[in-house]
């Protein structure tokens, strides 16, 4: 019997013995979530909505990582037409050692979000900014380059490199690579990794902090999963599980005001300690249609149900779904860069792929 052959038996062995307990939420659980809950169904409005989404993908070799990350977006004008035009920042490249390399490009997908973000601002200013995600969970999100890098090369990053970044801050290219002959010339070669990525970081924080600065009242992040429990339901489970259990109608919870406190994020660099401790956002609830997502956001409720209602398809706003696929890298592109890059190496897969 093959191992496909092995798990089915064990899964079926195993039908009634695995369950998930999702039937029913307690009596006190369900009062809760209707105390909480606010039903309403959005009033059309005629806003003009911007969405903007990311992708990367890689292939790994012995050492060394080929990758491709992308941000793009698209606009709707406030009839709801979708306008034809194509904006996308993307960038492909090859990161060695290995080492941090999974932080590094999710890093540089997310600094092309923010600047596609702020492109588009300022090019349609948009009545609302849709950002695929968690913003906050974007700022507070801890790297490892924070942990690893010595005084000394903090330092040199925040004092030496970070400046003239902030200098030549552009919206169409990752910056911090600018630096990189600079950071091999002046550090010890094992050092670089640390170091870079402790300056892409910054590069990162810089643009949400641009974005939010520019245009912090329009933007609206919208999570599809979220493990967050603003509410202290008494739950092992996230308040989106709840809602979603729950039944509810369309509308939407009573927003919780979220600042970055020091329990969510001990420590920031200190050129972005006083920006990001001063923002806070309304984080609640919605369901449009059938689904619970997570939204943070400055806006009333009210104005981004009504705002987003005539874009509801399956749920879920279309701009979003839009710039989600049109920015997609699948692994066939993935395979067709490596082939154009000419890149011949051992992965280390060989015997067994």
């Amino acid at each position: 019997m093959s191992i496909k052959g092995h798990l089915l038996k064990a899964a079926a062995d195993k039908k009634n013995t695995i369950y998930t307990n999702i039937e029913k939420l307690s009596p006190k659980t369900l009062e809760k979530v209707e105390e909480l809950w606010n039903s309403f169904k959005g009033k059309e409005t005629n806003a003009s909505i911007g969405a903007v989404d990311g992708s990367l993908n890689k292939k790994e070799y012995l050492g060394f990582m080929v990758f491709a990350v992308a941000a793009s977006s698209v606009f709707f004008n406030s009839d709801g037409k979708e306008e034809n035009r194509e904006s996308y920042n993307v960038d492909i490249d090859i990161l060695k050692p290995l080492e941090y390399s999974e932080s590094r490009v999710r890093l540089f997908m997310g600094i092309l979000e923010m600047k596609e973000l702020i492109k588009l601002n300022r090019e349609k200013n948009p009545d609302i900014l849709l950002v695929d995600g968690s913003i906050i969970g974007d700022i507070i999100r801890p790297v490892s380059f924070t942990f690893q890098i010595e005084e000394k090369e903090k330092d040199y990053v925040e004092k030496e490199l970070f400046p003239k970044l902030k200098e030549n801050f552009s919206l169409t290219s990752i910056n911090a690579k600018d630096f990189y002959n600079e950071i091999i010339k002046n550090t010890a070669a094992n050092r670089f990794p640390v170091i870079a990525g402790y300056l892409e970081y910054l590069e990162y924080l810089l643009s949400i902090e641009k974005l939010l600065g520019e245009a912090g009242k329009k933007v609206v992040a919208i999570s599809k999963r979220s493990s967050s429990k603003i509410y202290d339901f008494d739950s092992i489970m996230p308040d989106i599980f709840i809602f979603q259990l729950a039944n509810t109608e369309p509308g939407y919870s009573t927003p919780v005001k979220v600042t970055i406190s020091p329990e969510k994020k001990y420590k920031f660099p200190e050129i972005f300690e006083k920006s990001f401790r001063e923002r806070n956002m309304n984080v609640f609830f919605a369901k449009f249609r059938s689904d619970i997502y997570k939204i943070e956001t400055t806006m009333k409720p009210e104005d981004v149900i009504s705002a987003l209602e005539k874009t509801i398809i399956n749920s879920y706003p279309f701009p979003l779904k839009l710039a989600h696929d049109s920015v997609k890298i699948d692994n066939h592109t993935m395979d067709k860069i490596v082939s154009i890059l000419s890149i011949h190496f051992r992965t280390g897969r060989e015997g067994v792929d």
